[in-house]
């Protein structure tokens, strides 16, 4: 196993563990955040779906939009919170169009929209992140009060 794969293991590793010692989905998230924003290499790197797969415009323009923006999306977290349910496999907000997920899912639509939006204005994906926790602080909030 080449070192680069070795250590690309540990980290994931490191990840999970950290993941798994969050006290909160509130935590973990935050530990999600905080992995994509410093990420030097791509988290999601599978092919997404293409757009021609969906009849509905709205829907069909998002994966589009995802598709011309891998890097932004593959920057921030979606707040439906699919990449902390393990069913998903999802890294990021890119990962939300790999399959049908994100056709299914307002939120992931909105955010994608949204990223590519701010980033053709000059945003950073820090600053993406902190309008999407601002912007989603009561989804946040109410996390893990909802067992």
């Amino acid at each position: 196993m080449s070192k680069k794969l070795i250590a690309a293991a540990l980290v994931l590793a490191a990840a999970a563990g950290a993941y798994a010692g969050a006290q909160t989905k509130k935590q973990a998230a935050e530990l999600m955040i905080n992995q994509l924003l410093e990420a030097k290499e791509p988290q999601e790197t599978r092919k997404l779906m293409s757009p021609d797969q969906f009849m509905m415009p709205y829907v069909s323009e998002t994966y589009q939009i995802a598709a011309k923006n891998r890097e932004a999306l593959d920057k921030q977290f979606c707040y439906c919170f699919c990449a902390l349910n393990p069913m998903f496999k999802h890294k990021s907000l890119l990962s939300c169009f790999v399959d049908d997920h994100g056709a299914n899912c307002g939120i992931c639509m909105s955010q994608a929209r949204e990223t590519a939006i701010m980033t053709k204005a000059g945003k950073t994906p820090k600053e993406i992140a902190v309008y999407f926790k601002e912007k989603y602080a009561k989804n946040m909030d109410h996390m893990d009060h909802s067992h």
